[in-house]
């Protein structure tokens, strides 16, 4: 029985310190835009372990996921699109880019947010939830780290302070 073949991307909103994690784009059809560190899962790599690989490709910072904040599907070119987000726990706020593809990183606060020019408007409702008070999660059993995936997930209610 054959699958059906789909684009699959990944987004990290990691939330630290009441300030959230965002890049702006270099190049492409988003250059000067801001969005969450983001990228395409390759094939034979899980979604979890491409997200943990293009936050650390695009920030320098490594962390653990604690949740899965959204989903969304669209259809592109005739095939489903799926896009799914996942909270992050990071240690450290500092951050390196070793890319040609971010412009800029930076830590953003809520005040902060309607300033900027944004790559989706799904991005922009991405950041304002990861700031604004208690949200909805799927969150795993137990974190995720770089090293592993897991797959298992649960219902539960996330605060602001994910990152913390």
């Amino acid at each position: 029985m054959a699958g059906v073949v789909c684009d699959l991307g990944v987004a990290a909103r990691a939330v630290h310190n009441g300030k959230i994690l965002l890049v702006k784009e270099a190049r492409g059809s988003y250059q000067n835009l801001w969005g969450l560190p983001k990228g395409s899962v390759d094939e034979g790599e899980s979604p979890e372990t491409a997200v943990l690989r293009e936050l650390t490709e695009e920030t320098g910072v490594s962390g653990t996921i604690v949740g899965l904040s959204a989903v969304r599907s669209t259809l592109y070119k005739e095939k489903p699109a799926v896009f799914l987000c996942y909270d992050v726990s990071i240690d450290s706020e500092q951050t390196s880019s070793s890319t040609d593809e971010i412009d800029e990183i930076k830590w953003a606060g809520l005040s902060e947010l309607k300033e900027l020019d944004w790559v989706s408007q799904t991005m922009h409702n991405l950041a304002l939830d990861g700031l604004s008070g208690e949200r909805m999660s799927l969150k795993s059993s137990r974190p995720v780290t770089k090293s592993e995936t897991y797959h298992v997930y649960s219902v539960n209610r996330q605060s602001k302070n994910i990152g913390k």
